[in-house]
């Protein structure tokens, strides 16, 4: 995804007329390395996002706002001193280059006009945004302060002097004749061309170096050394053709796409692309804003996703862990006889004992013949050793009842774990996420802060959210929870008597309904549904699945029981393939 330098100038050549003039509204900073300036200007009011992010940095017109922090940022605090209500003067960019810089017409404190410049560096994890004093070149503040420890060549720190990033030891896009451009390459002979041209020429991202290869109709793995003078020709003059298209705004906005998802954008259509998928936009700020958004959703997806799989996952170690103990502690209990038996052996033999010993062997009750060894306590008399024993017995037997409850109960919110780590695993959008995450939270799983400015009535997510919704080969409507809740109410309320219920054997998984509508379900439609029931289980990467299947009349839920337990009768069993089902 190459945020790159022609990326970048297609994106100001397209705001630069719209942003002259415009007078700054209100900044927000709704993360760490994010602006958002929103301006009035000929064109009516907008929004203008300036991100110093990794692997998102950028400068383009957003359609959309986010959630801000409740407590503003100390760098959104200073850009709102100095720049709202000031007019945008320009916005530019450097050449070959991926930084950018806004002017701004501003006031000091006395009333006295000042020019001031907000400076976008896009440069993976070194991009900062900085805000100087034109005049002075003086440093305002910087969204990424950092000092001489971090930078030997420059500090960004208020008061300080601006300094532009390091200079790259390039030649120009265009360089200034075909004997350069063939002396940087031939430097790195052994290098392919592709690689050679992109590391010595300014500008070029890995897929603009490829493409401008491609466009010259040569190989992009040949090596840089081999290049003759009809190579280096072809090279120099696209490199020509590309600063024209550069020079007269001649670019094709474009996104890619795979499995219905972006995956990559450029500001022309590149000769790569000619077999993929793609989406092609008026504007090259409409197709970054796009395809940012959609990737920034589908990042912050997965981060909610890693944090709840976490979260899961430690509880699923302590519960395992208290089971282990628990079970060990029930074993002990279990061999309490042992300690009656001792106390009987002792009462019976009572006579032979005496204080001060320290263990005795008695001929067993069952097994005259065999001998059962006996510890005693000897500080203790005969009969204090056998009322030991005999309490130790009455304790354990106790203690039968209450560690066997525990378990049980610790088992059951394991196996409910287990099953919201499956609908974790098989949810894809941020609805689904919501109320798996709400679950969880309800739980005691999951400690999840509500976002800010964000209005919940009770049950939202789960009520708005509809569960999966397939049509089998025969016509007959299969719908498949995507949560324990939206089980429950899918299996329990929503299905019919004569509806067909499914479900994974005896592991986590969706419950499936098939709507029969009144007619006799075929056994296609079954075994559809069944593999539907598999992939949407814990076991659909075992092969073939044991899927139960019995009419919703069957089903119970016992009182107390978690969220998405049945119980179930009258079913029958088969053995299948698990099969995603069909997209739309």
């Amino acid at each position: 995804m190459p945020y790159d330098s022609l990326v970048l100038n297609a994106c100001i050549r397209e705001l630069s007329s719209e942003l002259a003039g415009a007078k700054v509204n209100k900044i927000h900073q709704p993360d760490e390395r994010t602006i958002i300036i929103r301006y009035y200007g000929a064109a009516g009011n907008g929004r203008l996002l300036l991100s110093a992010h990794p692997d998102n940095g950028r400068v383009n017109k957003c359609a959309e706002g986010r959630d801000n922090p409740a407590k503003a940022p100390l760098f959104a605090m200073v850009l709102r001193k100095w720049l709202e209500g000031s007019r945008i003067a320009a916005i530019s960019s450097v050449a070959d280059e991926r930084i950018a810089w806004i002017d701004f017409d501003s006031r000091n404190e006395l009333g006295d006009e000042l020019r001031l410049r907000l400076i976008v560096e896009i440069m993976g994890k070194h991009s900062n945004i900085i805000l100087i004093d034109s005049a002075s070149q003086i440093i305002i503040d910087g969204i990424r302060r950092y000092g001489s420890h971090l930078s030997r060549y420059r500090e960004v720190l208020p008061g300080k002097p601006y300094l532009p990033p390091p200079p790259m030891d390039k030649l120009p896009l265009v360089p200034e004749s075909e004997e350069a451009l063939a002396a940087a390459l031939y430097s790195l002979a052994d290098e392919p061309l592709a690689i050679a041209l992109r590391r010595q020429v300014k500008g070029l991202s890995p897929l603009l170096a490829d493409n401008l290869l491609l466009l010259a109709g040569l190989d992009l793995h040949a090596a840089a050394g081999d290049a003759g003078a009809y190579e280096i020709s072809a090279i120099y003059r696209q490199l020509q053709l590309l600063q024209q298209r550069i020079n007269t705004g001649d670019y094709d906005p474009v996104i890619s796409c795979a499995d219905k998802q972006f995956r990559d954008f450029y500001a022309f259509d590149p000769p790569s692309w000619e077999q993929l998928e793609k989406k092609h936009f008026a504007s090259m700020n409409e197709a970054i804003d796009t395809f940012y958004q959609d990737r920034e959703r589908r990042q912050a997806l997965a981060r909610r996703k890693t944090a709840l799989a976490k979260a899961l996952r430690q509880n699923r170690t302590r519960l395992q862990k208290k089971i282990a103990l628990e079970e060990a502690d029930l074993a002990d209990c279990e061999a309490a006889n042992v300690y009656r038996e001792a106390a009987d052996l002792l009462s019976a033999n009572l006579y032979f004992l005496r204080k001060g010993l320290n263990e005795v062997e008695l001929p067993s009750f069952s097994e005259p013949q065999q001998l059962v060894k006996i510890k005693l306590d000897p500080a203790k008399t005969p009969q204090e050793n056998i009322r030991q024993y005999y309490k130790r017995y009455t304790k354990a037997k106790n203690a039968i009842h209450l560690i066997d409850e525990q378990l049980q109960s610790n088992r059951t919110q394991l196996e409910y774990l287990y099953s919201i780590e499956q609908e974790l695993e098989d949810s894809a959008e941020a609805e689904e996420l919501a109320a798996i995450e709400k679950e969880a939270a309800a739980a005691g799983f999951y400690h999840h802060a509500a976002a800010p400015h964000k209005k919940r009535t009770a049950g939202s997510e789960t009520n708005q959210l509809a569960p999966r919704q397939y049509r089998s080969a025969d016509g007959f409507t299969i719908l498949i929870g995507r949560n324990n809740r939206q089980n429950d109410r899918l299996s329990l309320k929503q299905a019919q008597p004569d509806d067909l219920w499914l479900h994974a054997q005896k592991t986590p998984g969706s419950h499936v309904i098939v709507i029969s509508e009144g007619r006799e379900i075929p056994h296609s439609t079954i075994l559809e549904a069944a593999a539907y029931a598999a992939w949407f289980s814990k076991a659909k990467d075992s092969g073939k699945t044991a899927v139960d299947y019995t009419l919703a009349a069957n089903l119970r839920k016992p009182n107390g029981a978690v969220p998405g337990y049945v119980t179930y009768t009258e079913q029958k069993t088969v053995y299948i393939e698990p099969q995603q089902p069909p997209e739309g």
